[in-house]
């Protein structure tokens, strides 16, 4: 749908010429994510401050029957926020404000483009944090978390952004503003329409202000880092660890291939020395918080004594915890640096993710043995990320043929093992062709339905998801 010069005039009524852009460089900026995969071409790009902006320019835009693209810190991996059909970009990015702390209810009110970071550093002076965390917190927005139920490396003790959302506030393409739930610990009055909006992609509503959910913070931490000979091990450590740690928080797992990359990549003397020239098979980041220090010791004489791991290290002070962090958030920068790459983002159910690991990781390396493959993840909750990179002397072309083939068979592999296509980035527009693998065809009935309520002209977010 191309843009309509009454559009472009009755904005330029609404809002000052700063909050317009039109020229190139911004809508290369603004109408892409992190996925890079896609040619961005947007016609506009409009920055509202307040949630009555986005009401107004809304109800212009299905006045003139004008798509829009919802937008926030656009980290996304499967082209959510992207814009490709000369539709105008939204970006919230202006609509930034962190109000003030209740400590009574330990909730929040921001606005949809309050930077995750930003939100953590106003909640730490009071003891406090909305506990969704993840790499990208840096640039990502609470309403593109949201809008994609962002999960994290501490899922496994606190659960996806859903968790941490007490109330909505957002505008259908009708301009018609809703608020959902407030800031109501308990209502019990019928369908949540704020779960609806979670994970919804922007294909529904726009987000524009949320009231989040607090928590303290953790008191202290202890952080480790273990080499194991396998996958198995991994999973074995982790039954253990889940069964015999009250407040485990966080357990990362990354292979041989991702910890070599990485520690050189960001000039990181690896913390543990490997026993051979292959190195260790695989690696696990494993944190504890608020733990009794001696009962955290006596689980980690019991971990090395039965022979669960084959070395490892307790981070000694705050330098080391980050170094440990460091390393595990900094695998996707380090495989990407310089590099084509193909990403995939998938989940399982957690007592499949053995057998599901053994099954890709053996045809990985039957059918690409001529490729630099990667895995890594949060083992907590079933999450594994695949990175594949093209090899230097590989035409394009041919490396995206064979990542869709290689995709194909992986997702008929999750098909028989109930998971899911994308763990955390959404479907956006990249995938689209697999959601069927993880969405039986009355879901996604009922997904259209849901649009045509919410969307009747299918203005917002046009073609995301199931369009």
């Amino acid at each position: 749908m191309k843009l309509n010069d009454g559009f472009l005039t009755a904005i330029s009524s609404l809002l000052p010429a700063s909050q317009v852009l039109t020229d190139s460089v911004s809508i290369a900026l603004y109408a892409q994510d992190w996925s890079n995969v896609l040619v961005p071409h947007a016609k506009a790009i409009l920055f509202p401050k307040t949630t009555l902006e986005v009401s107004q320019i809304l109800k212009i835009a299905t006045l003139h029957h004008q798509t829009i693209v919802p937008s926030g810190g656009r980290t996304g991996l499967s082209g959510g926020a992207v814009a490709t059909q000369n539709e105008v970009v939204l970006s919230l990015e202006k609509l930034n404000f962190i109000g003030p702390i209740h400590e009574g209810s330990l909730s929040l009110h921001v606005g949809a483009g309050a930077i995750t970071e930003a939100v953590h550093d106003h909640c730490k002076p009071y003891g406090l944090t909305w506990p969704v965390d993840f790499a990208s917190k840096g640039s990502s927005q609470v309403g593109g978390n949201i809008a994609t139920n962002a999960g994290g490396v501490r899922v496994l003790r606190y659960g996806s952004t859903r968790n941490w959302v007490l109330g909505l506030t957002s505008v259908t393409m009708d301009g018609t503003v809703h608020q959902f739930n407030g800031e109501l610990e308990k209502n019990n009055t019928g369908v949540d329409f704020r779960h609806l909006l979670i994970g919804s992609e922007g294909i529904l509503a726009v987000i524009t202000e949320a009231t989040l959910k607090l928590c303290a913070l953790p008191q202290s931490r202890l952080v480790f880092l273990f080499a194991l000979e396998n996958f198995s091990e991994v999973v074995k450590l982790f039954s253990y660890a889940r069964k015999n740690i009250l407040n485990l928080s966080a357990f990362e797992c990354m292979d041989e291939a991702c910890f070599q990359v990485t520690t050189r990549h960001l000039g990181i003397t690896p913390p543990l020395k490997a026993p051979t020239q292959n190195g260790h098979g695989t690696y696990v980041l494993l944190e504890i918080q608020n733990e009794n220090f001696e009962r955290a010791e006596k689980w980690l004489t019991e971990v090395f004594e039965n022979d669960y791991v084959s070395d490892g290290v307790m981070a000694q002070s705050e330098k080391d915890v980050e170094t440990f962090w460091k390393i595990r958030e900094g695998i996707a920068e380090s495989i990407l640096h310089n590099h084509e790459v193909h990403q995939e983002d998938v989940s399982v159910p957690i007592q499949k993710l053995e057998a599901f690991y053994s099954d890709i990781h053996s045809r990985y390396q039957k059918e690409y043995s001529e490729y630099e493959i990667f895995f890594f993840g949060h083992i907590g909750d079933g999450n594994l990320h695949v990175f594949i990179r093209k090899p230097k002397t590989m035409d394009s072309s041919q490396f995206i043929k064979m990542a869709h083939e290689s995709d194909l068979k992986l997702f008929e592999t999750l098909a028989q093992y109930h998971g899911s296509v994308s763990a955390e980035h959404g479907i956006g527009l990249l995938k689209k062709h697999a959601i069927h693998f993880s969405r039986t065809p009355l879901e996604l009935q009922m997904f259209m339905k849901l649009k045509s309520i919410f969307d009747p002209q299918g203005l917002l977010n046009p073609g995301k998801i199931i369009q």
